[in-house]
């Protein structure tokens, strides 16, 4: 497992909308990288065709779309592509808000961006694109953006939290797919970044990843692992996101450590329940954490562990962050178990 996905929490033009930058430009290029404009709904895909994205562009912001593949019946397979940003590195956008939107078939999306200056940006080009198992495949100098296990997904940041990007900073599409249909698919998807003005992102939202790769539920049977993990320094929490494949069944999430250690937080019934927002972000001092239970239930004549594809399985927390005070300087949070 790339070391970049345990350090976060997962395409076509709009079916409306015309293209252009937040400037009003129009963005994009030969790789197939677009940026759209328009009004979102915010309410998913709805009656979408199966090859299609019908995810409309923001109001204040853009949209990001892939070229995307073509996946062959019961093909399993990832692929990582490079988009970029529109407008140049002297505009900045602030960003509180996403929403990704996925064609049929979708396991996952991963959304990075590179550092910009950084060795890995250098040795991108807009349209690279490979079959990868995590976005850093084309270098590790990373960050975090979005990212989906659900054909639609919002993710919203608290007040005065948000992300900060650059015109002309490479993205990584992260796309896995499992072709279950009879007829090749067309793997696509989109992103909407909904801008705002500079002064309300006060903090940057960060992700985190605790992984237990020390799953293997036997064959015909069920099975439950509990690891918990805790931070280095004082940050604030406002969600966690657990990830599991269709073998997983109860995924519990409790604190650890401090006053509140043992406290239950959340129990999900299924991997398609996936994320858990607290009423308020909550402040986790340094050696505090989370404890994490993943249940499954193998019915298949074959042992299942910790694994990339989507016949495999995994058990993992991921987390948005972000520093308890303004001007805070913390490294990243991340746990791997074993």
């Amino acid at each position: 497992m790339p070391l970049f996905v345990a350090s976060f929490s997962a395409l076509l033009a709009a079916c409306s909308g015309q293209s252009a930058n937040p400037a009003g430009e129009a963005g994009g290029g030969g790789g197939g990288s677009a940026a759209s404009a328009g009004t979102s709904t915010g309410s998913g895909l709805g009656d979408c065709p199966p090859s299609e994205v019908c995810l409309n562009a923001p109001e204040n912001g853009m949209q990001i779309e892939s070229v995307g593949e073509v996946i062959q019946p019961g093909e399993d397979v990832e692929y990582c592509e490079v988009l970029q940003l529109p407008g140049d590195p002297s505009e900045t956008y602030y960003v509180n808000r996403f929403e990704v939107g996925m064609a049929q078939h979708s396991h996952h999306l991963i959304v990075a961006a590179a550092i910009p200056g950084s060795e890995t940006e250098k040795a991108m080009t807009l349209g690279m694109k490979k079959k990868c198992l995590g976005p850093d495949v084309f270098g590790g100098e990373i960050n975090s953006v979005t990212g989906s296990q659900h054909p639609y997904h919002e993710e919203t940041f608290p007040e005065g939290v948000g992300k900060v990007f650059h015109g002309g900073q490479y993205l990584i599409f992260d796309y896995h797919y499992l072709n279950t249909s009879s007829a090749p698919v067309q793997a696509r998807a989109a992103v909407n970044f909904h801008t705002v003005d500079a002064s309300q992102v006060k903090r940057v939202a960060r992700s985190f990843g605790f992984y237990n790769f020390g799953i293997d539920i036997p064959a015909m049977s069920k099975a439950s692992f509990t690891d918990k993990c805790h931070f280095s320094h004082d940050l604030m929490v406002h969600k966690v996101t657990r990830h599991t494949h269709k073998l997983g069944r109860d995924f519990s999430v409790a604190f650890a450590g401090g006053t509140r250690d043992g406290e239950h937080i959340w129990t999900s019934p299924n991997y398609e329940d996936t994320e858990y927002a607290f009423d308020e972000p909550v402040l986790m001092p340094a050696g505090t954490g989370f404890e994490f239970t993943c249940d499954f239930d193998n019915p298949t004549t074959e042992p299942v562990k910790f694994g990339v594809k989507a016949d495999d399985e995994m058990c993992i927390l991921f987390g948005s962050w972000y520093v308890a005070n303004v001007g805070d300087e913390v490294p990243s949070q991340g746990c791997d178990v074993f």
